[in-house]
């Protein structure tokens, strides 16, 4: 009824010639008070009128016009009602509507929810409608290679309407939408743009128009890469010291030292991103890294751990990051990376480091790592002998030194600890029956010097430790007391069985049970390991150790114990019996001690005997006792603190003689309890190698004073030492997460340039992987909301707030890609069988030699399939974003995201309103679509008061697109609300300044 009405309306204006004015007032009188045209399909009306001959009527085509000035119609309805226009052989009439659009297509934008919801339909559809008026006349131009007048003019309007829908930013990003919207149908438009494209080789036609074809290209590809989005880059050079890799790895190499290297290169990648770093530039900090923290370290153990990591695992993470980088298809030489290369070039000009490195090594040491790298075709020997004259004079100066001042290298032993480590593994598969005299003695004889620090640093980084621990679980099975033995088969079998169980504790100490025991083993050190072993950071109870005690096994041992030269090879208990109920005797001893039942010669007597007999049993009670310390007071120490005393109370030169191996056993049995003991009342000044290795969480320190000492420690330095991440990961377990993160923070407000301020960002970057879930946790709910909030404007302004933001964003995308990969490497581990990690070692040397591009030092299963195998198997996952957030973390993200709808209740721009686009800008900027989870999480009206806020010159539509899932129709929404809110502001601003 209406339709008709507008109808004659549209006949009486153009038969009575009225003004635009007129008609406007007019179709008021038609039009429902506050109702829009669209609903009475006014803009179909009108051009259906207009459109009646076989020229377009002006007249009629000007009430269109003011009528979308007056916003009686939406130009989403205009522009839908245009691409619906099929009689191209009218070419007045096309060339007519290509005018129209070109003198209003500046101006679209949106005035309602209504047509937000159609404009991206609408504005493809006239992308598509002008494709197809341009392969109209190309196709023409092909069949009769000409063009006449009209169709020239034609064809010149179409380019001009195309180049300014190219050039109107909100368009570009309103057409991204709707590509999304209808996919199928954007497809129809890409085959368009192929028949052009056809059209135009076959033709030799050169559009008048220079830069068409491209324009053409991008409306049929619309990419988020077209649309603008400024960069908050403050560093617009690239950083000549990167601050971040080092502590990164050190922190990896502290924790996950047993992480298999995709682990690693998960890690790298990760930074490549975040830092814009070329191949070679990673290559460049990734080797530089691993040469900083090896001419750190001073202990054995990390010594070589990082000699380990430098020369075997580092050149496998180098190989899986230049796999994973290049292009699909692109060639690779067969004997070098060129990045390498690159990387190493740039490592020759830090000529302290190698000097010193050179020193430390007693070799030249860019000469002996490509020595190796040759043989993983990283370099080839050309490189090798020209990289090595640069540093022949260093090398003249190292020859001329006395032999007797140059300390054997450490690298010689790491490089030769790799054959050893072999032949224990392969001795260790044998038949348990046939080699155990000669099993002892390999045993042994690792324990000898440092050969034990050295196979475990080798056999970690080449991902052999799990093989090694199954394996020695098995020898400590197959050594287990058998009844009835007696004489040299029972001595070497108790002998294997002490060994066995002194190595594993060791490693468990070093490595942490859950790094290298499965959950639900079942052997007999798995079930006193979760039972009875006191690991730092895993408290037993000493109530469930004596519950689990047979009464009648303790009161004969406490019988046979008491005795002043006991005969445990004649009491019916078997030893590994002995180390489950040792707790129960330790218990019955210190009550009986305290109420001056036993005397002191007495208690003495009995650890005496516990000890003289398998140092395993040693450590069993130590562990009790260490356990039971921690949960009695403070004056009741002093016991269980003198029995331990006891236990490290060197044995008689007799004693010594009377046993096989006894020395190796005895050293290795002291470190374990030393550790132990440091674990629960660490000395003021130790002494020893084991109990330096890790900073315990009981201290007579302050946690402030030792936060400043070691903070001061890694400022000076630049770089994260060992003892330094040893020591914050320890304040991080006593202070908590929020305490550490808060205190990290304070570091970085007090720098007043941008360089240290960035500087000091990247370490407390790394440093906060000691638990990045937890630390950003803490981050995003206590310390930023409540730094923002209480201290604003005192000491927390620009460029502090940019680094705060960008830490957010680092930690947060850190976060939600490390529990990614975690994941899949929790699933693959889990898909593997158990003897899949025990290979035949025969057949693993054998592929070694076979495969020509794994001629590398490791036979690890992650080192056995090339980087191909690994791109093909894990890349997918590496890449891929994950499909779900913890749950901790994502309340965290939407915390910090209702603090910023409070920060956003305001219409003045403030720091924490600017704050706020920051944050969400650099999400998008680093994150990009691996952070897409997290920006589901963000509020539907956020981005809308930020917009009313902000300046729209910050706020670009590019950044609007990159925020929403345009794959789901609630993000297509918000999209295209935010984009229509832009633009108007855009035009508010526009039209105030004319």
């Amino acid at each position: 009824m209406k339709e008709n009405k507008i109808l004659k309306l549209i006949h009486v204006a153009w038969r009575e010639r009225w003004s635009d004015s007129q008609f406007g007032i007019n179709i008021k009188n038609v039009l429902p008070r506050g109702v829009s045209g669209d609903v009475y399909n006014l803009a179909d009306c009108i051009l259906q009128q207009a459109l009646i001959g076989s020229t377009a009527n002006p007249l009629v085509l000007n009430y269109l016009k003011h009528s979308l000035c007056a916003h009686l119609v939406s130009h989403a309805a205009v522009l839908r009602r245009i691409a619906k226009y099929e009689h191209f052989e009218r070419l007045y009439c096309t060339t007519s509507l290509l005018d129209f659009l070109d003198s209003v297509i500046a101006g679209a934008t949106c005035r309602t929810k209504t047509e937000e919801a159609i404009l991206p339909g609408a504005v493809v559809s006239l992308i598509n409608w002008l494709m197809q008026v341009f392969a109209m006349i190309t196709a023409h131009y092909e069949i009769h290679r000409e063009l006449n007048s009209e169709q020239s003019y034609m064809l010149g309007q179409c380019c001009l309407v195309i180049e300014k829908v190219i050039k109107n930013q909100f368009l570009m990003a309103t057409i991204y939408v709707g590509c999304h919207e209808d996919p199928d149908y954007y497809g129809q438009i890409r085959e368009r743009y192929a028949a052009i494209k056809t059209s135009l080789t076959n033709s030799n036609f050169s559009p008048t128009h220079p830069s068409i074809e491209t324009y053409l290209h991008q409306l049929a590809y619309v990419d988020v890469h077209h649309l603008d989005m400024p960069l908050l880059d403050i560093q617009p050079k690239p950083e000549p010291v990167n601050y971040c890799v080092q502590p990164l790895l050190t922190v990896d190499v502290l924790l996950n030292p047993c992480n298999d290297t995709s682990y690693y290169v998960a890690k790298m990648q990760m930074v490549q991103r975040l830092k814009k770093f070329s191949n070679t530039r990673l290559f460049y900090e990734i080797v530089r890294a691993g040469f900083v923290s090896l001419s750190n370290v001073m202990e054995t153990t990390h010594d070589t751990m990082w000699g380990a990591f430098t020369f075997f695992k580092v050149p496998q993470i180098i190989k899986q990051l230049q796999a994973l980088n290049r292009a699909v298809g692109e060639q690779t030489l067969n004997d070098y990376i060129p990045e390498v290369v690159e990387a190493i070039e740039l490592l020759l000009e830090d000529k302290l480091l190698l000097d010193f490195m050179d020193s430390k090594c007693s070799c030249n040491i860019i000469e002996y790592l490509l020595n190796d790298w040759t043989k993983q075709h990283l370099v080839n020997d050309m490189h090798v002998k020209h990289f090595a004259a640069q540093r022949e004079g260093t090398s003249v100066l190292l020859q001329k030194r006395d032999a007797s001042a140059q300390a054997p290298s450490i690298i010689n032993f790491i490089i030769r600890a790799e054959v050893p480590l072999s032949g224990v593994l392969k001795t260790l598969s044998t038949d348990y029956n046939k080699v155990q005299e000669a099993l002892l003695g390999v045993l042994c004889q690792v324990l000898v010097g440092n050969s034990f620090d050295l196979i475990l640093s080798v056999a970690t980084v080449e991902g052999r430790l799990k093989t090694f621990v199954s394996r020695l679980i098995q020898c400590n099975e197959n050594s287990k007391q058998v009844p009835g033995e007696m004489g040299k088969a029972s001595i070497i079998r108790s002998t294997l069985f002490d060994v066995s169980f002194l190595m594993l504790t060791f490693i468990v100490q070093t490595y942490g049970s859950d790094a290298v025991l499965s959950n639900n083993g079942d052997s007999f050190f798995e079930k006193w390991v979760r039972e009875c072993m006191v690991e730092r950071n895993k408290p037993k109870n000493p109530r469930s150790m004596i519950v689990m005690c047979d009464e009648n096994m303790v009161d004969e041992l406490l019988l046979n114990l008491s005795k002043p030269e006991p005969q445990l090879k004649n009491i019916n208990i078997t030893w590994q019996d002995i180390c489950l109920n040792l707790p129960g005797v330790l218990y019955q001893v210190l009550i009986a001690w305290e109420k001056e039942t036993l005397s002191s010669g007495d208690v003495k007597n009995i650890l005496d005997n516990i000890k003289r007999r398998l140092f395993s049993f040693s450590v069993c009670a130590t562990s009790f006792l260490c356990a039971y310390m921690c949960s009695v007071k403070e004056n009741e120490l002093l016991k269980p603190l003198n029995m331990i005393q006891q236990f490290l109370a060197p044995p008689s030169a007799e004693e010594m003689s009377s046993q096989e191996n006894i020395k190796e056993r005895l050293g290795l049995s002291f470190q374990i309890i030393r550790k132990m003991q440091h674990d629960v009342r660490p000395t003021v000044n130790p002494k020893s190698r084991s109990i330096t290795l890790v900073q315990n969480l009981v201290s007579q320190t302050p946690l402030m004073d030792q936060f400043r000492d070691v903070w001061r420690t890694v400022n000076e330095n630049g770089w994260l030492p060992i003892r330094a991440a040893q020591i914050l990961e320890s304040l991080l377990h006593a202070g908590g997460a929020a305490w550490l993160t808060t205190r990290l923070l304070e570091e970085i407000l007090k720098c007043k340039y941008i360089h240290d301020m960035m500087k000091t960002m990247d370490i407390v970057f790394a440093i906060l992987h000691l638990d990045i879930e937890l630390s950003t946790e803490a981050l995003l709910t206590q310390v930023v909301p409540a730094m923002i909030q209480n201290r604003q404007g005192e000491d927390i302004d620009e460029p502090h707030l940019h680094v705060l933001a960008r830490l957010c964003v680092y930690c947060i995308i850190s976060a939600v890609e490390t529990r990614h990969y975690r994941n899949f490497s929790y699933q693959k581990k889990r898909s593997r069988s158990h003897d899949g990690d025990d290979m035949d070692l025969n057949s693993t040397v054998k592929m070694r030699k076979i495969n020509t591009d794994s001629s590398d030092n490791s036979s690890s299963n992650d080192f056995l399939g090339d980087s191909n195998l690994f791109n093909a198997h894990a890349s997918t996952h590496l890449r891929n974003t994950p499909n779900q957030l913890k749950e901790s973390l994502q309340n965290s993200i939407q915390y910090i995201f209702k603090i910023f709808q409070q920060f956003l209740q305001t219409d003045k721009l403030s720091l924490k309103v600017y704050f706020v686009y920051q944050f969400v800008s650099l999400l998008v900027e680093c994150g990009q679509e691996r952070v897409r989870l997290v920006l589901n999480l963000l509020p539907t009206n956020l981005i809308n008061n930020l917009l009313k806020v902000m300046l729209t010159d910050q706020i670009s539509v590019g950044l609007i697109a990159r925020l929403y899932d345009l794959r789901t129709s609630c993000g297509r929404q918000s999209a295209v609300a935010d984009l229509t809110l832009w633009r108007n502001l855009k035009l508010k601003e526009q039209s105030i300044h004319l």
